[in-house]
């Protein structure tokens, strides 16, 4: 009986052999502690292809912060490493090992614990050691090792170390960049040249004239960073239907419809907790960077946290008196407000811009502190009456209860003519002439971006724009706004509610309340 293989061979086989063709089905049989915490999202099979697909010579996985970029790494390089000296001999491939792979991180802790990882599962997983034996060779340091049948993997934390690895042996199969752009090496121009100068003159030399394959795995942490003009090259191929040297995996967290990327481990109410504690924090662009992957550089931001102020209070407005107030640790302050509306009404705009309604408030020392805002993608000019469908219109004339506004100043396009009809449509509908707008040209001599900084620039710079805290897009964007910036929606909103604002006036003071002056006819006589 000592001889008896109680196993299903031919089930065991084929397990192995889907194990072989699919890092998913790998991490699945023998890393389920990485692979089983949560259900497997459909995008990480679409990742799995990329990476089970040899001929792709240059892959990047550009994805947020917790996703499963060097998870798949991990699982990828043990797989590639365990099957590397019997994937031949049972039948599984023409072509396997010994392999020669790279694979570079940030800092030495991280590279070192990258190794510590292939290693234990190399040597001490059971289901690893029950089907391929002993894997470990005759070197096996933190930073080398060497399997039975000859692979290495050589794991450093600086790019130029690879170099170096590749006079030891062969051209590299595989040099994997883990997140190898952090803060620290691309603080300066310089570092980031060097960044970009390493990948080109090292890496991709010591893969050639071999099939040796590179991969990079990153978020962008500089607007100038290597990974992120990455991303703008591929968007630019995209735009422009013109060929890319790099096979790009590119996911958010949440993308442009607002849609969250892996609702089973990193749902909205999470993303909502981290977004909330980089604010908090005074980073509220970390999150943009981390999970959204918007950057902006220092150099290019023309507003800084310097610039913005916080308030927090509430709004309130006397209806007999018809004066609107602030009420700041409990003082109340006599305001006028005024509402700034950016739609996204042409078909181009409305799936990736925000239509986005803004509302100030004006004290008499001519601060103006924002009220509220909406912002929202894939709005239609106007709601069907009885659905929960809002329009555009429908939210201004829901300010314009709420905020009484003087004006809503409204961007006015060619293709925002539609929205000004309906405006007048259904005001005639609700018989409500109380909603008062004006048209606003964004101006053809000046980009958008000049019109909005001759608007706010001088209210920035000495300190009258107060917002609050919970406003996390308004911040993001004035912290971010420049020649780079992904979206200007809210900020553009902001511009055109600042456009026409100005101090109350004609107001009577009696402890502490406030009257609007009365007009009285002038005899005609002098008039």
């Amino acid at each position: 009986m000592a001889n008896v293989n109680f196993h299903n061979v031919s089930k065991e086989e084929a397990l192995l052999k889907q194990a072989f063709n699919d890092v998913i089905s790998f991490g699945k049989l023998f890393l389920p502690e990485d692979f089983m915490r949560s259900e497997t999202p459909p995008f990480h099979y679409e990742l799995a292809d990329k990476i089970d697909d040899k001929s792709i010579r240059q892959l990047a996985v550009v994805m947020s912060r917790g996703h499963g970029k060097t998870v798949f790494t991990k699982a990828d390089i043990v797989r590639d490493l365990a099957f590397s000296g019997k994937a031949k001999e049972w039948g599984f491939t023409d072509k396997q090992g010994p392999y020669f792979y790279g694979w570079v991180s940030a800092t030495q802790k991280l590279a070192v614990g990258n190794m510590d990882y292939v290693k234990h599962h190399l040597e001490y997983n059971e289901k690893i050691k029950y089907y391929f034996g002993t894997i470990k060779g005759k070197k096996w340091t933190e930073q080398d090792i060497e399997t039975f049948d000859g692979s290495k993997l050589i794991s450093r934390s600086n790019i130029s170390g690879i170099r170096g690895g590749a006079k030891l042996h062969k051209r590299y199969d595989l040099v994997v960049l883990d997140d190898f752009e952090d803060e620290n090496n691309t603080i300066t121009p310089e570092a980031r040249d060097k960044n970009s100068t390493l990948v080109t003159a090292v890496v991709f030399p010591a893969l050639e004239p071999a099939d040796g394959r590179l991969r990079i795995n990153g978020t962008p942490v500089h607007f100038d960073s290597f990974v992120n003009n990455l991303i703008m090259g591929y968007e630019e191929s995209i735009s422009k239907k013109k060929p890319f040297s790099w096979d790009m995996f590119y996911r958010k967290a949440i993308d442009e419809k607002g849609t969250i990327l892996w609702p089973s481990w990193f749902p909205k109410e999470e993303l909502d907790r981290k977004k909330k504690f980089y604010a908090d924090s005074n980073r509220p662009q970390k999150f943009y960077q981390e999970y959204l992957m918007e950057v902006q550089s220092e150099d290019d931001a023309i507003f800084t946290r310097a610039h913005i102020k916080h308030w927090d209070g509430d709004y309130r407005y006397d209806e007999e008196s018809g004066v609107s107030y602030i009420v700041i640790d409990g003082h109340a302050k006599p305001v006028y407000t005024f509402s700034g509306v950016d739609p996204a009404t042409d078909s181009i705009r409305r799936d990736s811009d925000f239509s986005v309604i803004i509302t100030v408030a004006v004290d008499m020392d001519n601060n103006i502190y924002v009220l509220d805002y909406i912002r929202k993608r894939s709005l239609p000019v106007l709601g069907i009456p009885g659905s929960d469908k809002k329009g555009i219109v429908d939210y201004m004339y829901e300010t314009n209860r709420i905020y009484h506004p003087t004006v809503f100043t409204v961007e006015d396009t060619t293709m925002s003519k539609p929205l000004f009809q309906a405006i007048r449509a259904e005001s005639l509908r609700r018989n409500d002439f109380s909603l008062r707008w004006r048209e606003e040209k964004p101006g053809n001599r000046q980009s958008k971006r000049d019109r909005i900084q001759e608007i706010l620039a001088q209210r920035f710079a000495v300190g009258q724009i107060h917002i609050k805290k919970t406003h996390y897009s308004l911040q993001r964007e004035i912290i971010t706004f420049g020649p780079r910036m992904a979206h200007d929606d809210a900020i553009d909103g902001l511009a055109y509610a600042c456009k026409f604002a100005y101090p109350p006036k004609n107001l009577t003071e009696n402890d502490g309340n406030y009257t609007k002056k009365k007009r009285k006819a002038k005899d005609w006589v002098i008039a």
